[in-house]
């Protein structure tokens, strides 16, 4: 699988203060000549330029100098620079991608192209009812391997996936960098799954021509992973519709999460692990019988429930002890909460832009 590499030579900004706009130049790292028309971005936004035939290019932030820069061009490694804007300028040498895919998986696997693509979709577009508005543009471009020790379905592409997403009004350019679903025994079935995951760099171009998108878009957002995380970095958990259940009750999310600042971003202190009390298994049938009139119970660990505008259900497992969120409910890591539910159904057929919230944060 081709990884993200590249070779970067910066110049600091004097004083802690980011820039909002950057600039730099691209180039072929062996040749050293400049890369025109390679694809630069901030990861997750609609925010993007072209190389000149200098290979220069000038971004403008628009406020997301969080958002990671990602440099894309044909038939070269993708490379990602964070904190990019803490740089006056950039110069990039990109790395010809001598991997050939299609060496990577080498002899035939026990299903066909066809059943894994299914389960692509299933599991990178999602299931919802928006999946259905979704449509990968080049599915040829995809490789597909099932690895009989693992039972692990993978998956990644030369070039980028070019997502057309008509529910939400998107063109989603997904460089795919991981993907996996894990099975329990060697089959495709869903009700086998153990786990799935994958991950990438995202450019979202607007394509929208109805009117009714911006509601559709702000439905999506409602309830999502990111706005549970910034309901719970700004503690505005009444207004956003979402409460905090631990072992079938509403708790005080303040018993269980503290917030503060740092560095421009809320930091979320995970205080206490929810627990649930459930009755102690006993080790025989005479202690069964004889205590049977007077259980005895134990306290383990849980999941939190998450419940938004009472009816959606989630539930969440905060792997991590600390997060840092952005205005925009982005946090990190991105890995140290698990959800199931609600949330974790939504795929990229939910996905909108890392800067979403500032579309709708003057509306009520």
């Amino acid at each position: 699988m081709p990884k993200i590499f590249c070779f970067l030579l910066v110049f600091f900004i004097s004083g802690n203060a980011f820039s909002q706009t950057l600039e730099g130049s691209i180039f072929d790292k062996n040749t050293k000549l400049p890369l025109q028309s390679a694809t630069v971005y901030l990861d997750g936004t609609t925010i993007s330029t072209l190389t000149d035939e200098k290979g220069y290019f000038k971004l403008d932030s628009k406020g997301n100098t969080k958002s990671d820069l990602v440099i894309s061009f044909v038939g070269y490694l993708t490379s990602r620079i964070n904190n990019a804007f803490q740089y006056q300028k950039i110069k990039t040498f990109l790395e010809e991608d001598s991997i050939a895919i299609d060496e990577v998986f080498i002899g035939k696997g026990p299903f066909t192209q066809k059943q894994m693509l299914k389960v692509f979709r299933q599991y990178f577009l999602g299931t919802s009812q928006y999946a259905s508005f979704c449509k990968i543009i080049n599915e040829d471009d995809i490789y597909l391997y099932f690895d009989t020790d693992t039972n692990s379905l993978t998956a990644t592409s030369r070039t980028p996936l070019k997502v057309i997403n008509n529910f939400l009004g998107y063109e989603v350019n997904f460089d795919l960098v991981d993907f996996e679903v894990k099975f329990n025994k060697r089959t495709l079935d869903s009700k086998n799954v153990t786990s799935s995951s994958f991950a990438g760099t995202t450019f979202f171009k607007d394509i929208s021509n109805d009117d009714k998108i911006p509601q559709k878009r702000k439905n999506i957002y409602r309830g999502s992973a990111t706005h549970f995380m910034r309901t719970i970095a700004y503690e505005t958990w009444e207004t956003e519709k979402f409460k905090l259940i631990v072992d079938k009750f509403k708790v005080d999310p303040k018993e269980y999460f503290k917030i503060s600042d740092t560095l421009g971003l809320k930091k979320i202190t995970l205080i206490k692990s929810p627990m649930i009390r459930v009755e102690k298994l006993k080790s025989d049938a005479k202690n069964q019988i004889q205590n049977s009139k007077k259980p005895e119970f134990i306290e383990r660990k849980d999941y939190f429930t998450i419940m938004y505008d009472n009816h959606n259900q989630s539930v969440a497992d905060f792997i991590s002890k600390e997060y840092f969120v952005d205005e925009n409910g982005n946090y990190s890591p991105f890995y140290g909460v698990v959800f199931g539910g609600f949330i974790g159904a939504q795929k990229m057929a939910e996905m909108l832009p890392t800067d979403f919230y500032q579309s709708i944060k003057k509306q009520p």
